[in-house]
Protein backbone atom coordinates (compact mmCIF):
# COMPACT_ATOMS: atom_id res chain seq x y z
CA UNK A 1 0.00 0.00 0.00
CA UNK A 2 2.53 2.18 0.62
CA UNK A 3 4.57 1.40 -2.22
CA UNK A 4 1.32 1.72 -4.40
CA UNK A 5 1.14 5.69 -2.85
CA UNK A 6 4.05 6.34 -3.21
CA UNK A 7 3.59 5.42 -6.79
CA UNK A 8 0.83 8.08 -6.66
CA UNK A 9 3.31 10.98 -5.96
CA UNK A 10 5.52 10.25 -8.11
CA UNK A 11 3.26 10.52 -11.27
CA UNK A 12 1.59 13.68 -10.31
CA UNK A 13 3.34 15.70 -12.80
CA UNK A 14 2.14 13.48 -15.53
CA UNK A 15 -1.16 12.14 -14.34
CA UNK A 16 -3.34 15.05 -15.10
CA UNK A 17 -2.69 14.80 -18.71
CA UNK A 18 -3.37 10.83 -18.66
CA UNK A 19 -6.66 10.58 -16.94
CA UNK A 20 -8.39 13.43 -17.18
CA UNK A 21 -11.21 11.80 -19.04
CA UNK A 22 -11.70 8.96 -16.12
CA UNK A 23 -14.31 9.54 -13.81
CA UNK A 24 -13.54 8.58 -9.88
CA UNK A 25 -16.20 7.31 -7.31
CA UNK A 26 -14.99 6.27 -3.75
CA UNK A 27 -16.07 4.33 -1.00
CA UNK A 28 -14.79 5.17 2.02
CA UNK A 29 -16.51 2.20 3.56
CA UNK A 30 -14.50 -0.79 1.75
CA UNK A 31 -11.76 1.59 0.69
CA UNK A 32 -11.71 1.33 -2.72
CA UNK A 33 -11.37 3.85 -5.48
CA UNK A 34 -13.69 2.85 -8.98
CA UNK A 35 -12.65 5.09 -12.07
CA UNK A 36 -13.79 4.30 -15.47
CA UNK A 37 -11.21 5.24 -18.71
CA UNK A 38 -12.51 4.45 -22.23
CA UNK A 39 -15.27 2.34 -20.90
CA UNK A 40 -13.45 0.26 -18.94
CA UNK A 41 -13.85 0.42 -15.22
CA UNK A 42 -10.84 -0.40 -12.73
CA UNK A 43 -11.16 -1.09 -9.53
CA UNK A 44 -8.35 -0.09 -6.52
CA UNK A 45 -8.76 -1.67 -3.67
CA UNK A 46 -6.69 0.40 -0.23
CA UNK A 47 -7.03 0.98 3.02
CA UNK A 48 -9.62 3.79 4.21
CA UNK A 49 -7.02 6.03 5.41
CA UNK A 50 -4.84 5.67 1.85
CA UNK A 51 -8.17 5.90 0.12
CA UNK A 52 -8.99 9.06 1.57
CA UNK A 53 -5.42 10.23 1.23
CA UNK A 54 -5.80 9.35 -2.59
CA UNK A 55 -8.84 11.75 -3.09
CA UNK A 56 -6.74 14.26 -1.71
CA UNK A 57 -4.18 13.81 -4.39
CA UNK A 58 -6.43 14.11 -7.00
CA UNK A 59 -8.31 16.88 -5.47
CA UNK A 60 -5.06 18.70 -4.91
CA UNK A 61 -4.57 17.89 -9.08
CA UNK A 62 -7.84 18.70 -10.36
CA UNK A 63 -9.17 15.34 -11.34
CA UNK A 64 -12.24 14.92 -12.29
CA UNK A 65 -14.27 12.44 -9.93
CA UNK A 66 -17.81 11.91 -7.95
CA UNK A 67 -17.54 10.58 -4.54
CA UNK A 68 -19.84 8.53 -2.05
CA UNK A 69 -19.36 10.34 1.03
CA UNK A 70 -20.59 7.24 3.04
CA UNK A 71 -18.23 9.27 6.52
CA UNK A 72 -16.26 12.44 5.93
CA UNK A 73 -12.72 12.91 5.34
CA UNK A 74 -10.44 13.59 7.87
CA UNK A 75 -9.21 17.38 7.35
CA UNK A 76 -5.78 16.55 8.84
CA UNK A 77 -5.37 13.75 6.31
CA UNK A 78 -5.83 15.88 3.62
CA UNK A 79 -3.65 18.58 5.13
CA UNK A 80 -1.18 15.60 5.40
CA UNK A 81 -0.98 14.76 1.73
CA UNK A 82 -1.04 18.72 0.15
CA UNK A 83 1.65 18.77 2.60
CA UNK A 84 3.13 15.42 1.18
CA UNK A 85 2.85 17.09 -2.35
CA UNK A 86 4.58 20.23 -0.88
CA UNK A 87 7.68 18.31 0.34
CA UNK A 88 7.82 16.15 -2.17
CA UNK A 89 8.85 19.82 -4.62
CA UNK A 90 10.73 21.21 -2.01
CA UNK A 91 12.92 17.69 -1.56
CA UNK A 92 12.76 17.86 -5.62
CA UNK A 93 14.59 21.46 -5.51
CA UNK A 94 16.88 20.22 -2.99
CA UNK A 95 18.12 17.01 -4.82
CA UNK A 96 18.32 19.41 -8.19
CA UNK A 97 20.64 21.30 -5.67
CA UNK A 98 23.20 18.98 -4.54
CA UNK A 99 23.01 17.07 -8.02
CA UNK A 100 23.63 19.84 -10.21
CA UNK A 101 25.25 23.02 -8.93
CA UNK A 102 28.85 23.73 -7.33
CA UNK A 103 27.43 25.27 -4.13
CA UNK A 104 25.40 21.76 -3.59
CA UNK A 105 28.63 20.02 -4.61
CA UNK A 106 30.29 21.46 -2.34
CA UNK A 107 27.86 20.93 0.27
CA UNK A 108 28.15 16.64 -0.33
CA UNK A 109 31.77 17.32 -0.32
CA UNK A 110 31.79 18.74 3.39
CA UNK A 111 29.17 16.11 4.21
CA UNK A 112 30.78 12.89 2.96
CA UNK A 113 34.69 13.61 3.86
CA UNK A 114 33.41 14.15 7.48
CA UNK A 115 31.61 10.94 7.39
CA UNK A 116 34.75 8.92 5.50
CA UNK A 117 37.63 10.53 6.72
CA UNK A 118 40.58 11.80 3.76
CA UNK A 119 43.74 9.59 3.41
CA UNK A 120 46.30 12.54 2.79
CA UNK A 121 48.64 10.29 0.38
CA UNK A 122 50.31 11.68 -2.11
CA UNK A 123 50.93 8.75 -4.03
CA UNK A 124 47.48 8.12 -4.26
CA UNK A 125 46.47 11.60 -4.51
CA UNK A 126 48.64 12.14 -7.79
CA UNK A 127 47.19 8.30 -9.21
CA UNK A 128 43.64 8.83 -8.88
CA UNK A 129 43.66 12.56 -10.32
CA UNK A 130 45.69 11.28 -13.00
CA UNK A 131 42.68 8.99 -13.89
CA UNK A 132 39.99 10.59 -13.15
CA UNK A 133 41.64 13.56 -15.58
CA UNK A 134 41.52 11.11 -18.31
CA UNK A 135 38.10 10.04 -17.93
CA UNK A 136 37.37 13.42 -17.46
CA UNK A 137 38.17 14.42 -21.30
CA UNK A 138 37.42 11.03 -22.63
CA UNK A 139 33.63 11.68 -21.22
CA UNK A 140 33.87 15.53 -22.52
CA UNK A 141 33.85 14.23 -25.84
CA UNK A 142 30.77 12.89 -26.25
CA UNK A 143 29.16 14.64 -22.95
CA UNK A 144 30.70 18.10 -22.53
CA UNK A 145 28.09 18.54 -19.72
CA UNK A 146 31.01 17.26 -17.72
CA UNK A 147 32.45 20.54 -17.80
CA UNK A 148 29.34 22.48 -16.32
CA UNK A 149 30.17 20.73 -13.19
CA UNK A 150 34.00 18.61 -13.01
CA UNK A 151 34.08 15.86 -10.87
CA UNK A 152 35.29 16.12 -6.99
CA UNK A 153 37.98 13.70 -5.90
CA UNK A 154 39.63 12.08 -2.94
CA UNK A 155 41.11 9.25 -1.53
CA UNK A 156 39.40 7.74 1.94
CA UNK A 157 41.33 5.94 4.63
CA UNK A 158 38.78 2.52 4.29
CA UNK A 159 41.13 -0.60 3.19
CA UNK A 160 38.29 -2.02 1.60
CA UNK A 161 37.96 -2.18 -2.22
CA UNK A 162 35.89 0.70 -2.67
CA UNK A 163 34.61 3.58 -4.84
CA UNK A 164 31.72 5.82 -5.37
CA UNK A 165 30.22 8.72 -7.01
CA UNK A 166 27.88 10.38 -4.73
CA UNK A 167 24.60 13.23 -6.08
CA UNK A 168 26.90 16.39 -7.16
CA UNK A 169 29.78 14.68 -9.30
CA UNK A 170 31.71 13.72 -5.59
CA UNK A 171 33.84 10.66 -6.19
CA UNK A 172 34.91 8.64 -3.21
CA UNK A 173 38.13 6.36 -3.54
CA UNK A 174 39.09 3.87 -1.05
CA UNK A 175 42.53 2.96 -0.48
CA UNK A 176 41.45 -0.75 -0.73
CA UNK A 177 41.06 -0.02 -4.30
CA UNK A 178 45.08 0.85 -5.42
CA UNK A 179 45.73 -1.96 -2.26
CA UNK A 180 43.94 -4.47 -4.43
CA UNK A 181 44.42 -3.57 -7.97
CA UNK A 182 48.10 -2.24 -9.27
CA UNK A 183 47.18 -1.22 -12.39
CA UNK A 184 45.60 1.77 -13.50
CA UNK A 185 43.62 0.45 -16.17
CA UNK A 186 41.09 -1.76 -13.95
CA UNK A 187 40.85 1.20 -11.79
CA UNK A 188 39.86 3.14 -14.42
CA UNK A 189 37.30 0.75 -14.82
CA UNK A 190 35.65 1.30 -12.04
CA UNK A 191 35.68 4.88 -11.84
CA UNK A 192 33.98 4.81 -15.06
CA UNK A 193 31.04 3.20 -13.95
CA UNK A 194 30.89 5.50 -11.04
CA UNK A 195 31.31 7.87 -13.31
CA UNK A 196 28.60 6.72 -14.95
CA UNK A 197 26.34 6.76 -12.31
CA UNK A 198 27.01 10.41 -12.32
CA UNK A 199 26.55 11.43 -15.71
CA UNK A 200 23.48 9.97 -16.23
CA UNK A 201 22.02 11.03 -12.63
CA UNK A 202 21.41 7.39 -11.30
CA UNK A 203 22.17 8.59 -7.60
CA UNK A 204 19.82 11.75 -7.67
CA UNK A 205 16.84 9.79 -9.45
CA UNK A 206 17.00 6.69 -7.08
CA UNK A 207 17.39 9.70 -4.27
CA UNK A 208 14.08 10.84 -5.14
CA UNK A 209 12.09 7.71 -5.66
CA UNK A 210 13.39 7.23 -1.90
CA UNK A 211 12.87 10.01 -0.67
CA UNK A 212 9.13 9.76 -2.81
CA UNK A 213 8.23 6.14 -0.48
CA UNK A 214 9.21 7.96 2.66
CA UNK A 215 6.86 10.56 1.95
CA UNK A 216 4.35 8.06 1.38
CA UNK A 217 4.66 6.25 4.69
CA UNK A 218 4.85 9.49 6.60
CA UNK A 219 1.67 10.43 5.09
CA UNK A 220 0.06 7.50 6.63
CA UNK A 221 1.56 7.53 9.36
CA UNK A 222 0.21 11.38 9.69
CA UNK A 223 3.99 12.36 10.65
CA UNK A 224 4.24 14.56 7.84
CA UNK A 225 5.80 17.89 9.27
CA UNK A 226 8.96 20.01 9.73
CA UNK A 227 10.82 17.86 12.09
CA UNK A 228 10.28 14.93 10.26
CA UNK A 229 11.18 16.53 7.13
CA UNK A 230 13.97 17.81 8.12
CA UNK A 231 15.16 14.61 9.49
CA UNK A 232 14.34 12.94 6.03
CA UNK A 233 16.45 15.51 4.24
CA UNK A 234 19.60 15.44 6.11
CA UNK A 235 19.54 11.30 6.45
CA UNK A 236 18.87 10.58 3.13
CA UNK A 237 21.48 13.00 1.75
CA UNK A 238 24.09 12.73 3.95
CA UNK A 239 23.60 8.85 4.23
CA UNK A 240 23.41 8.26 0.43
CA UNK A 241 26.19 6.23 -0.17
CA UNK A 242 24.82 3.25 2.04
CA UNK A 243 21.23 3.82 1.54
CA UNK A 244 20.89 4.73 -2.19
CA UNK A 245 19.72 1.72 -4.28
CA UNK A 246 20.88 1.60 -8.00
CA UNK A 247 18.81 -0.70 -10.11
CA UNK A 248 20.00 -3.43 -12.33
CA UNK A 249 19.44 -1.83 -15.51
CA UNK A 250 21.19 1.24 -14.40
CA UNK A 251 24.75 -0.37 -13.55
CA UNK A 252 24.53 -2.27 -16.95
CA UNK A 253 24.02 1.37 -18.05
CA UNK A 254 27.32 2.60 -16.06
CA UNK A 255 29.39 -0.60 -16.94
CA UNK A 256 28.75 0.05 -20.65
CA UNK A 257 29.42 3.75 -20.67
CA UNK A 258 32.41 2.61 -18.84
CA UNK A 259 33.73 0.38 -21.90
CA UNK A 260 33.46 3.86 -24.01
CA UNK A 261 34.94 5.86 -21.06
CA UNK A 262 38.12 3.57 -20.82
CA UNK A 263 38.48 3.03 -24.73
CA UNK A 264 38.48 6.33 -25.56
CA UNK A 265 40.61 7.53 -22.91
CA UNK A 266 43.09 5.08 -24.33
CA UNK A 267 43.79 2.57 -21.23
CA UNK A 268 43.66 -1.04 -22.46
CA UNK A 269 39.46 -1.97 -22.89
CA UNK A 270 40.12 -5.46 -21.85
CA UNK A 271 40.80 -4.50 -18.35
CA UNK A 272 37.11 -4.38 -18.24
CA UNK A 273 36.63 -8.01 -18.22
CA UNK A 274 40.26 -8.30 -16.20
CA UNK A 275 39.26 -6.82 -13.20
CA UNK A 276 35.86 -8.64 -12.92
CA UNK A 277 38.11 -11.78 -12.97
CA UNK A 278 40.21 -10.29 -10.84
CA UNK A 279 37.15 -9.75 -8.56
CA UNK A 280 36.22 -12.95 -8.49
CA UNK A 281 39.00 -14.88 -7.61
CA UNK A 282 39.09 -12.37 -4.83
CA UNK A 283 36.15 -12.67 -3.32
CA UNK A 284 33.54 -15.21 -5.72
CA UNK A 285 30.64 -14.46 -7.78
CA UNK A 286 28.23 -13.76 -5.37
CA UNK A 287 27.62 -10.14 -5.19
CA UNK A 288 26.74 -9.45 -1.84
CA UNK A 289 30.51 -10.42 -0.67
CA UNK A 290 31.96 -7.68 -2.98
CA UNK A 291 32.29 -4.54 -1.10
CA UNK A 292 33.41 -2.53 -4.53
CA UNK A 293 29.96 -1.15 -5.03
CA UNK A 294 28.67 0.91 -1.81
CA UNK A 295 25.63 1.02 -3.18
CA UNK A 296 22.70 -1.71 -2.69
CA UNK A 297 23.82 -4.88 -4.62
CA UNK A 298 20.29 -6.78 -4.23
CA UNK A 299 19.68 -7.29 -7.53
CA UNK A 300 22.82 -5.98 -9.37
CA UNK A 301 24.42 -8.59 -11.93
CA UNK A 302 26.99 -10.99 -10.89
CA UNK A 303 30.82 -10.37 -11.06
CA UNK A 304 30.35 -13.44 -13.93
CA UNK A 305 27.48 -11.69 -15.64
CA UNK A 306 30.18 -8.63 -15.92
CA UNK A 307 32.89 -10.37 -17.05
CA UNK A 308 31.14 -12.18 -19.79
CA UNK A 309 29.35 -9.28 -20.57
CA UNK A 310 32.66 -7.13 -21.10
CA UNK A 311 34.32 -10.07 -23.02
CA UNK A 312 31.47 -10.07 -25.29
CA UNK A 313 32.03 -6.35 -26.27
CA UNK A 314 36.00 -7.34 -26.78
CA UNK A 315 34.86 -10.04 -29.57
CA UNK A 316 32.76 -7.21 -30.93
CA UNK A 317 35.16 -4.86 -30.80
CA UNK A 318 37.83 -6.91 -32.41
CA UNK A 319 35.21 -7.59 -35.76
CA UNK A 320 34.65 -11.06 -33.94
CA UNK A 321 38.26 -12.24 -34.61
CA UNK A 322 39.65 -12.42 -31.16
CA UNK A 323 38.33 -14.15 -28.07
CA UNK A 324 38.57 -15.90 -25.04
CA UNK A 325 38.01 -19.07 -23.67
CA UNK A 326 38.63 -20.41 -20.33
CA UNK A 327 41.92 -18.13 -20.26
CA UNK A 328 43.09 -19.25 -23.07
CA UNK A 329 42.94 -16.42 -26.23
CA UNK A 330 42.10 -17.26 -29.66
CA UNK A 331 42.59 -15.51 -33.08
CA UNK A 332 39.50 -16.34 -35.73
CA UNK A 333 38.66 -19.61 -33.85
CA UNK A 334 42.52 -20.81 -33.44
CA UNK A 335 44.31 -21.08 -30.01
CA UNK A 336 46.83 -18.19 -29.54
CA UNK A 337 48.23 -18.12 -26.39
CA UNK A 338 47.27 -19.29 -22.61
CA UNK A 339 49.23 -16.39 -21.11
CA UNK A 340 51.71 -17.64 -18.05
CA UNK A 341 50.29 -16.12 -13.67
CA UNK A 342 52.30 -13.12 -13.04
CA UNK A 343 52.69 -11.99 -9.49
CA UNK A 344 50.44 -9.27 -9.80
CA UNK A 345 48.21 -11.35 -12.04
CA UNK A 346 46.72 -14.65 -12.72
CA UNK A 347 46.39 -16.42 -16.33
CA UNK A 348 42.72 -16.07 -16.75
CA UNK A 349 43.01 -11.97 -15.66
CA UNK A 350 45.77 -11.53 -18.36
CA UNK A 351 44.23 -13.49 -20.67
CA UNK A 352 41.35 -10.15 -21.06
CA UNK A 353 44.32 -7.82 -21.33
CA UNK A 354 45.88 -9.78 -24.48
CA UNK A 355 41.93 -9.72 -25.57
CA UNK A 356 42.07 -6.19 -25.44
CA UNK A 357 44.84 -5.33 -27.27
CA UNK A 358 43.73 -7.56 -30.13
CA UNK A 359 40.71 -5.79 -30.11
CA UNK A 360 41.91 -2.35 -30.37
CA UNK A 361 44.56 -4.12 -32.97
CA UNK A 362 41.68 -5.32 -35.12
CA UNK A 363 39.56 -2.12 -35.02
CA UNK A 364 42.25 0.16 -35.51
CA UNK A 365 42.83 -2.10 -38.43
CA UNK A 366 46.23 -3.14 -37.87
CA UNK A 367 45.43 -6.19 -38.27
CA UNK A 368 46.30 -5.82 -42.29
CA UNK A 369 50.04 -5.61 -41.33
CA UNK A 370 52.29 -8.05 -39.75
CA UNK A 371 53.10 -9.13 -36.11
CA UNK A 372 56.55 -7.66 -35.07
CA UNK A 373 58.70 -8.18 -31.76
CA UNK A 374 60.61 -5.26 -30.70
CA UNK A 375 62.67 -5.44 -27.24
CA UNK A 376 61.08 -8.45 -26.33
CA UNK A 377 57.01 -7.78 -26.90
CA UNK A 378 54.70 -8.65 -29.45
CA UNK A 379 52.66 -6.16 -31.59
CA UNK A 380 50.46 -6.15 -34.62
CA UNK A 381 51.32 -2.99 -36.86
CA UNK A 382 51.83 0.07 -33.85
CA UNK A 383 49.78 -2.14 -31.20
CA UNK A 384 51.33 -3.59 -28.72
CA UNK A 385 49.66 -6.59 -27.81
CA UNK A 386 51.93 -8.44 -25.40
CA UNK A 387 54.94 -8.33 -23.29
CA UNK A 388 55.85 -12.26 -22.36
CA UNK A 389 57.06 -13.33 -18.91
CA UNK A 390 58.57 -16.62 -17.83
CA UNK A 391 56.25 -19.73 -18.56
CA UNK A 392 55.25 -17.60 -21.89
CA UNK A 393 56.32 -18.48 -25.42
CA UNK A 394 58.45 -16.10 -26.77
CA UNK A 395 58.00 -12.66 -28.86
CA UNK A 396 59.10 -14.48 -31.90
CA UNK A 397 57.19 -17.59 -31.44
CA UNK A 398 54.02 -14.96 -30.90
CA UNK A 399 54.83 -13.57 -34.24
CA UNK A 400 54.76 -16.39 -35.83
CA UNK A 401 52.15 -17.67 -34.26
CA UNK A 402 50.09 -14.41 -35.16
CA UNK A 403 51.05 -13.84 -38.48
CA UNK A 404 49.55 -17.53 -39.38
CA UNK A 405 46.35 -17.46 -37.94
CA UNK A 406 45.18 -13.42 -37.72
Amino acid sequence: MQAAFSDILNGLMIIPDLIKPCKFTLSLYNGSIDFRYRGRVIVMNMKKKAAAACVAVMAAVSLPMGIVPVQPVQADLITDVIGGLQVKSALSKQIKHYDTTKEGQSEIYQSVTKQTGVLHNEYYNERLASIMNRLSASIAQTDPSIKTLPYRWYVSPDTTFNAACTMGHVMVVNKGMFDLVSNDDEIAVVLGHEMGHGQKHHVANSTQKKVNVEIGKMVLADTIGGSGLNSLILDTVSNQIETVHIDRAAEWEADNLSFDYVTRAGYNPGATAAIWQRVMEKYGDNTSDFVGEIFSPSDHPSHQERRDSYAKKLYEMSGKHASVKDGTVYVNGKKFIKPAAMSSMSSAERSYFVLGNLAAAYQNGHSKQQATASGGTLYLGPQNIMTPVNGDPSAEELVAQLNKIK
